[in-house]
Protein backbone atom coordinates (compact mmCIF):
# COMPACT_ATOMS: atom_id res chain seq x y z
CA UNK A 1 0.00 0.00 0.00
CA UNK A 2 1.20 3.62 -1.11
CA UNK A 3 0.79 6.71 -0.21
CA UNK A 4 1.67 10.29 0.53
CA UNK A 5 2.58 11.92 3.07
CA UNK A 6 0.36 15.16 3.55
CA UNK A 7 2.48 18.14 4.69
CA UNK A 8 0.63 20.84 6.26
CA UNK A 9 3.01 23.65 5.73
CA UNK A 10 2.85 23.31 2.26
CA UNK A 11 -0.27 22.62 1.59
CA UNK A 12 -0.93 26.06 3.78
CA UNK A 13 1.46 27.81 1.90
CA UNK A 14 -0.49 26.66 -1.32
CA UNK A 15 -3.77 27.63 -0.33
CA UNK A 16 -2.75 30.96 0.61
CA UNK A 17 -0.44 31.60 -2.79
CA UNK A 18 -3.88 30.27 -5.00
CA UNK A 19 -5.51 32.89 -2.95
CA UNK A 20 -8.02 30.32 -1.25
CA UNK A 21 -7.47 31.56 2.22
CA UNK A 22 -5.62 34.68 3.22
CA UNK A 23 -3.06 34.77 6.34
CA UNK A 24 -5.86 36.65 8.25
CA UNK A 25 -8.24 34.64 7.27
CA UNK A 26 -6.00 31.58 9.35
CA UNK A 27 -5.62 33.92 11.78
CA UNK A 28 -9.23 34.71 12.46
CA UNK A 29 -9.90 31.08 12.46
CA UNK A 30 -7.41 29.35 14.74
CA UNK A 31 -6.29 32.24 17.08
CA UNK A 32 -2.77 31.75 16.52
CA UNK A 33 -0.91 35.30 16.43
CA UNK A 34 -0.02 36.45 13.20
CA UNK A 35 3.64 36.50 14.05
CA UNK A 36 3.81 33.13 15.18
CA UNK A 37 1.73 31.98 11.93
CA UNK A 38 3.38 34.24 9.30
CA UNK A 39 6.67 32.44 10.36
CA UNK A 40 5.45 29.45 9.85
CA UNK A 41 4.45 30.28 6.42
CA UNK A 42 7.27 32.07 5.79
CA UNK A 43 9.33 30.80 2.25
CA UNK A 44 12.80 30.89 4.62
CA UNK A 45 11.77 27.41 6.10
CA UNK A 46 10.24 25.68 2.80
CA UNK A 47 12.07 23.15 2.35
CA UNK A 48 12.40 21.98 5.57
CA UNK A 49 11.50 18.39 6.15
CA UNK A 50 11.82 15.81 9.02
CA UNK A 51 14.05 17.19 12.44
CA UNK A 52 15.17 20.38 13.12
CA UNK A 53 17.53 21.93 15.88
CA UNK A 54 15.05 25.25 15.12
CA UNK A 55 12.31 26.02 17.61
CA UNK A 56 8.71 25.04 15.70
CA UNK A 57 6.58 28.52 16.05
CA UNK A 58 3.38 27.05 17.04
CA UNK A 59 2.69 24.75 20.36
CA UNK A 60 1.56 21.26 19.75
CA UNK A 61 -2.11 21.84 20.20
CA UNK A 62 -1.83 24.73 17.91
CA UNK A 63 0.21 22.22 15.09
CA UNK A 64 -2.42 19.83 15.55
CA UNK A 65 -5.85 22.37 14.65
CA UNK A 66 -3.84 23.90 11.82
CA UNK A 67 -2.88 19.86 10.29
CA UNK A 68 -6.87 19.34 10.86
CA UNK A 69 -7.89 22.78 9.26
CA UNK A 70 -5.33 22.32 6.39
CA UNK A 71 -6.56 18.49 5.54
CA UNK A 72 -10.35 19.92 5.64
CA UNK A 73 -9.53 23.24 3.46
CA UNK A 74 -7.55 20.88 0.61
CA UNK A 75 -8.23 16.96 0.85
CA UNK A 76 -11.64 17.15 2.86
CA UNK A 77 -13.43 19.66 -0.09
CA UNK A 78 -12.56 16.75 -2.35
CA UNK A 79 -15.40 14.50 -0.89
CA UNK A 80 -18.79 14.72 -2.89
CA UNK A 81 -21.66 16.93 -1.30
CA UNK A 82 -23.84 13.70 -1.11
CA UNK A 83 -21.33 11.53 0.90
CA UNK A 84 -20.71 14.33 2.92
CA UNK A 85 -24.57 14.86 3.43
CA UNK A 86 -24.40 11.51 4.99
CA UNK A 87 -21.50 11.84 7.05
CA UNK A 88 -23.00 14.99 9.08
CA UNK A 89 -26.21 12.99 9.07
CA UNK A 90 -24.09 9.94 10.81
CA UNK A 91 -21.68 12.30 12.94
CA UNK A 92 -25.36 13.71 14.34
CA UNK A 93 -26.90 9.68 15.14
CA UNK A 94 -23.24 7.99 16.15
CA UNK A 95 -21.19 10.72 17.61
CA UNK A 96 -23.79 12.97 19.01
CA UNK A 97 -26.73 10.18 19.47
CA UNK A 98 -29.88 12.09 17.95
CA UNK A 99 -32.56 10.20 16.69
CA UNK A 100 -33.63 10.49 12.84
CA UNK A 101 -36.61 11.59 14.31
CA UNK A 102 -34.71 14.41 16.67
CA UNK A 103 -32.97 15.61 13.48
CA UNK A 104 -36.08 16.15 11.89
CA UNK A 105 -37.56 17.64 14.70
CA UNK A 106 -34.64 20.30 14.91
CA UNK A 107 -33.95 21.09 11.26
CA UNK A 108 -37.94 20.76 10.36
CA UNK A 109 -37.30 18.51 7.87
CA UNK A 110 -38.99 15.39 6.29
CA UNK A 111 -37.81 12.24 8.22
CA UNK A 112 -38.23 9.97 5.36
CA UNK A 113 -35.32 12.21 3.49
CA UNK A 114 -33.09 12.05 6.92
CA UNK A 115 -33.35 8.01 7.09
CA UNK A 116 -33.16 7.45 2.85
CA UNK A 117 -29.75 10.46 2.85
CA UNK A 118 -28.22 7.96 5.51
CA UNK A 119 -29.34 5.23 3.08
CA UNK A 120 -28.18 6.95 -0.35
CA UNK A 121 -28.82 10.50 -1.17
CA UNK A 122 -28.93 10.29 -4.57
CA UNK A 123 -32.27 8.97 -3.97
CA UNK A 124 -33.79 11.98 -2.05
CA UNK A 125 -34.66 15.26 -4.85
CA UNK A 126 -31.87 17.71 -5.00
CA UNK A 127 -34.35 20.38 -3.49
CA UNK A 128 -35.00 18.82 0.04
CA UNK A 129 -31.53 17.69 -0.05
CA UNK A 130 -30.32 21.01 0.05
CA UNK A 131 -33.12 21.91 2.64
CA UNK A 132 -31.50 19.28 4.97
CA UNK A 133 -27.61 19.71 4.27
CA UNK A 134 -27.72 23.30 5.15
CA UNK A 135 -30.10 22.97 8.48
CA UNK A 136 -28.02 19.93 9.84
CA UNK A 137 -24.43 21.85 8.77
CA UNK A 138 -26.36 24.22 10.75
CA UNK A 139 -27.40 21.73 13.87
CA UNK A 140 -23.91 20.19 13.55
CA UNK A 141 -22.52 23.51 14.11
CA UNK A 142 -24.48 24.35 16.55
CA UNK A 143 -23.50 21.41 18.85
CA UNK A 144 -19.64 21.60 17.61
CA UNK A 145 -19.93 25.30 19.39
CA UNK A 146 -21.42 24.32 22.72
CA UNK A 147 -18.96 21.72 23.22
CA UNK A 148 -16.12 21.42 25.50
CA UNK A 149 -12.45 22.83 24.04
Amino acid sequence: MGGTTFNTVAELRRIVAEGRVSQTALEAITGIAGERLGAVLEESNRDEVGMSAAVFPLSSDESIRLSGLAAQLTQGMEIGDDERLKAILEGLTIEFALTTHNIALLTATNLDDIEACLVDPAAVAPERKYRLAVRASYLSLAIANARPY
